[in-house]
Protein backbone atom coordinates (compact mmCIF):
# COMPACT_ATOMS: atom_id res chain seq x y z
CA UNK A 1 0.00 0.00 0.00
CA UNK A 2 1.10 3.56 -0.59
CA UNK A 3 1.98 6.00 2.15
CA UNK A 4 -0.41 8.96 2.45
CA UNK A 5 1.41 12.24 3.18
CA UNK A 6 0.61 13.92 6.51
CA UNK A 7 -2.33 16.35 6.53
CA UNK A 8 -0.15 19.29 7.49
CA UNK A 9 2.35 18.84 4.64
CA UNK A 10 2.83 21.51 2.00
CA UNK A 11 0.08 21.26 -0.64
CA UNK A 12 2.41 21.39 -3.63
CA UNK A 13 4.66 18.77 -2.00
CA UNK A 14 1.69 16.50 -1.37
CA UNK A 15 0.57 16.70 -4.98
CA UNK A 16 4.10 16.02 -6.23
CA UNK A 17 4.53 13.03 -3.89
CA UNK A 18 1.19 11.54 -4.87
CA UNK A 19 2.01 12.02 -8.54
CA UNK A 20 5.26 10.13 -8.07
CA UNK A 21 3.40 7.33 -6.27
CA UNK A 22 0.93 7.11 -9.15
CA UNK A 23 3.73 6.85 -11.68
CA UNK A 24 5.48 4.13 -9.65
CA UNK A 25 2.31 2.11 -9.09
CA UNK A 26 1.32 2.25 -12.73
CA UNK A 27 4.76 0.89 -13.63
CA UNK A 28 4.37 -1.94 -11.11
CA UNK A 29 0.88 -2.62 -12.41
CA UNK A 30 2.22 -3.10 -15.94
CA UNK A 31 4.86 -5.56 -14.67
CA UNK A 32 2.33 -7.61 -12.68
CA UNK A 33 -0.24 -8.23 -15.37
CA UNK A 34 -0.39 -11.94 -14.53
CA UNK A 35 -0.63 -11.75 -10.74
CA UNK A 36 -4.27 -11.43 -9.77
CA UNK A 37 -4.33 -10.39 -6.09
CA UNK A 38 -1.38 -8.02 -6.32
CA UNK A 39 -2.82 -6.40 -9.43
CA UNK A 40 -6.17 -5.90 -7.65
CA UNK A 41 -4.41 -4.29 -4.66
CA UNK A 42 -2.43 -1.98 -6.90
CA UNK A 43 -5.55 -0.98 -8.83
CA UNK A 44 -7.15 -0.02 -5.51
CA UNK A 45 -4.06 1.98 -4.58
CA UNK A 46 -4.11 3.83 -7.90
CA UNK A 47 -7.79 4.67 -7.48
CA UNK A 48 -7.26 6.04 -3.97
CA UNK A 49 -4.27 8.10 -5.08
CA UNK A 50 -6.18 9.53 -8.02
CA UNK A 51 -8.94 10.63 -5.65
CA UNK A 52 -6.39 12.19 -3.28
CA UNK A 53 -4.67 14.09 -6.09
CA UNK A 54 -8.00 15.44 -7.34
CA UNK A 55 -8.97 16.46 -3.80
CA UNK A 56 -5.70 18.34 -3.33
CA UNK A 57 -6.00 20.04 -6.72
CA UNK A 58 -9.53 21.13 -5.82
CA UNK A 59 -8.28 22.46 -2.48
CA UNK A 60 -5.53 24.40 -4.21
CA UNK A 61 -8.14 26.31 -6.20
CA UNK A 62 -10.48 26.79 -3.25
CA UNK A 63 -9.15 30.16 -2.11
CA UNK A 64 -11.00 31.71 0.85
CA UNK A 65 -13.04 34.84 0.23
CA UNK A 66 -11.53 37.89 1.90
CA UNK A 67 -14.17 39.72 3.91
CA UNK A 68 -14.44 43.39 2.98
CA UNK A 69 -12.74 45.60 5.54
CA UNK A 70 -13.92 49.10 4.71
CA UNK A 71 -11.50 50.66 7.18
CA UNK A 72 -8.50 49.24 5.29
CA UNK A 73 -9.58 49.77 1.66
CA UNK A 74 -7.84 52.13 -0.72
CA UNK A 75 -9.82 54.22 -3.24
CA UNK A 76 -9.75 51.59 -5.96
CA UNK A 77 -10.83 48.78 -3.63
CA UNK A 78 -13.61 50.87 -2.10
CA UNK A 79 -14.91 51.91 -5.53
CA UNK A 80 -15.11 48.26 -6.61
CA UNK A 81 -16.83 47.23 -3.37
CA UNK A 82 -19.36 50.06 -3.59
CA UNK A 83 -20.17 49.11 -7.18
CA UNK A 84 -20.80 45.48 -6.25
CA UNK A 85 -22.79 46.33 -3.13
CA UNK A 86 -25.02 48.97 -4.73
CA UNK A 87 -25.83 46.78 -7.73
CA UNK A 88 -26.63 43.87 -5.41
CA UNK A 89 -28.89 45.95 -3.16
CA UNK A 90 -30.76 47.35 -6.17
CA UNK A 91 -31.06 44.13 -8.17
CA UNK A 92 -31.37 41.49 -5.45
CA UNK A 93 -32.49 42.95 -2.12
CA UNK A 94 -34.80 45.56 -3.66
CA UNK A 95 -35.59 44.04 -7.06
CA UNK A 96 -35.94 40.34 -6.24
CA UNK A 97 -36.96 40.42 -2.59
CA UNK A 98 -38.60 43.85 -2.23
CA UNK A 99 -36.65 44.43 0.97
CA UNK A 100 -35.46 48.02 0.42
CA UNK A 101 -37.47 51.24 0.16
CA UNK A 102 -40.57 52.82 1.63
CA UNK A 103 -43.16 51.69 -0.94
CA UNK A 104 -44.23 48.21 -2.07
CA UNK A 105 -42.61 44.89 -1.35
CA UNK A 106 -42.56 43.49 2.16
CA UNK A 107 -44.03 45.12 5.22
CA UNK A 108 -40.71 45.40 7.09
CA UNK A 109 -38.05 46.85 4.82
CA UNK A 110 -34.63 48.43 4.97
CA UNK A 111 -34.90 52.21 4.35
CA UNK A 112 -33.37 53.51 1.10
CA UNK A 113 -30.94 55.67 3.08
CA UNK A 114 -29.02 52.52 4.15
CA UNK A 115 -25.82 53.76 2.49
CA UNK A 116 -25.70 56.74 4.93
CA UNK A 117 -25.30 54.38 7.90
CA UNK A 118 -21.77 52.93 8.15
CA UNK A 119 -22.71 49.94 10.28
CA UNK A 120 -25.52 49.04 7.88
CA UNK A 121 -23.05 49.16 4.97
CA UNK A 122 -20.77 46.77 6.88
CA UNK A 123 -23.65 44.39 7.66
CA UNK A 124 -25.00 44.36 4.12
CA UNK A 125 -21.48 43.82 2.79
CA UNK A 126 -21.02 40.38 4.33
CA UNK A 127 -24.55 39.34 3.30
CA UNK A 128 -23.78 40.50 -0.24
CA UNK A 129 -20.48 38.61 -0.29
CA UNK A 130 -22.11 35.43 0.99
CA UNK A 131 -24.83 35.71 -1.68
CA UNK A 132 -22.18 36.03 -4.39
CA UNK A 133 -20.27 33.06 -2.96
CA UNK A 134 -23.44 30.95 -3.16
CA UNK A 135 -24.83 32.12 -6.49
CA UNK A 136 -21.83 33.34 -8.46
CA UNK A 137 -19.24 30.64 -7.74
CA UNK A 138 -18.92 26.87 -7.77
CA UNK A 139 -18.94 26.81 -3.96
CA UNK A 140 -22.70 27.26 -3.55
CA UNK A 141 -25.02 24.40 -2.61
CA UNK A 142 -28.82 24.17 -2.31
CA UNK A 143 -28.39 23.67 1.45
CA UNK A 144 -26.20 26.77 1.63
CA UNK A 145 -28.80 28.79 -0.27
CA UNK A 146 -31.47 27.49 2.09
CA UNK A 147 -29.45 28.62 5.09
CA UNK A 148 -28.94 32.05 3.50
CA UNK A 149 -32.69 32.50 3.11
CA UNK A 150 -33.75 30.87 6.37
CA UNK A 151 -31.03 32.20 8.67
CA UNK A 152 -28.79 34.97 7.40
CA UNK A 153 -31.25 37.15 5.47
CA UNK A 154 -34.08 37.36 8.04
CA UNK A 155 -31.61 37.60 10.93
CA UNK A 156 -29.84 40.56 9.38
CA UNK A 157 -33.03 42.37 8.41
CA UNK A 158 -34.46 41.93 11.91
CA UNK A 159 -31.25 43.20 13.50
CA UNK A 160 -31.04 46.25 11.25
CA UNK A 161 -34.67 47.21 11.86
CA UNK A 162 -34.47 46.79 15.61
CA UNK A 163 -30.92 47.59 16.73
CA UNK A 164 -29.09 49.71 14.12
CA UNK A 165 -29.18 53.46 13.45
CA UNK A 166 -31.34 52.81 10.38
CA UNK A 167 -34.18 51.55 12.61
CA UNK A 168 -35.24 55.15 13.32
CA UNK A 169 -35.39 55.84 9.59
CA UNK A 170 -37.71 52.87 9.12
CA UNK A 171 -40.08 54.25 11.77
CA UNK A 172 -40.06 57.81 10.40
CA UNK A 173 -40.18 56.83 6.72
CA UNK A 174 -37.35 59.28 6.14
CA UNK A 175 -33.64 59.55 6.86
CA UNK A 176 -32.67 60.32 10.44
CA UNK A 177 -29.04 61.37 10.66
CA UNK A 178 -27.11 59.10 13.04
CA UNK A 179 -25.86 60.95 16.10
CA UNK A 180 -22.06 61.15 16.40
CA UNK A 181 -20.70 58.93 19.12
CA UNK A 182 -17.52 58.81 21.17
CA UNK A 183 -15.74 55.66 22.23
CA UNK A 184 -14.42 57.22 25.45
CA UNK A 185 -16.57 59.35 27.75
CA UNK A 186 -13.76 61.25 29.45
CA UNK A 187 -10.18 61.32 28.20
CA UNK A 188 -8.75 62.64 31.47
CA UNK A 189 -10.40 59.82 33.41
CA UNK A 190 -9.07 57.33 30.83
CA UNK A 191 -5.51 58.57 31.31
CA UNK A 192 -5.83 58.30 35.10
CA UNK A 193 -7.14 54.72 34.92
CA UNK A 194 -4.40 53.61 32.53
CA UNK A 195 -1.67 55.25 34.62
CA UNK A 196 -2.97 53.57 37.78
CA UNK A 197 -3.14 50.22 36.00
CA UNK A 198 0.43 50.54 34.71
CA UNK A 199 1.74 51.60 38.12
CA UNK A 200 0.30 48.45 39.73
CA UNK A 201 1.94 46.07 37.26
CA UNK A 202 5.40 44.52 37.75
CA UNK A 203 8.21 45.71 35.53
CA UNK A 204 9.21 43.57 32.56
CA UNK A 205 12.19 41.28 33.32
CA UNK A 206 15.54 42.47 32.06
CA UNK A 207 16.81 40.21 29.23
CA UNK A 208 19.66 38.03 30.44
CA UNK A 209 19.17 38.94 34.10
Amino acid sequence: MTTVPPAGANLAGQILALGEDLHRLRGQLADLSGIGEQVTALVDDVTVLQEQVQHLLDAAGDKPVRVWDWSAMNKEQAAAAWHILIDWVRDILAGTYGLVGHVGGRQRKIPPCWYRHPEVVVELSWLCQEWHRLYRSAKGTPAGAGEWHDRWLPSLVNRLLSESTVAACAKEDSHVEPRPTTSIDDNSALVAVIEADMAARPAAPVPGA
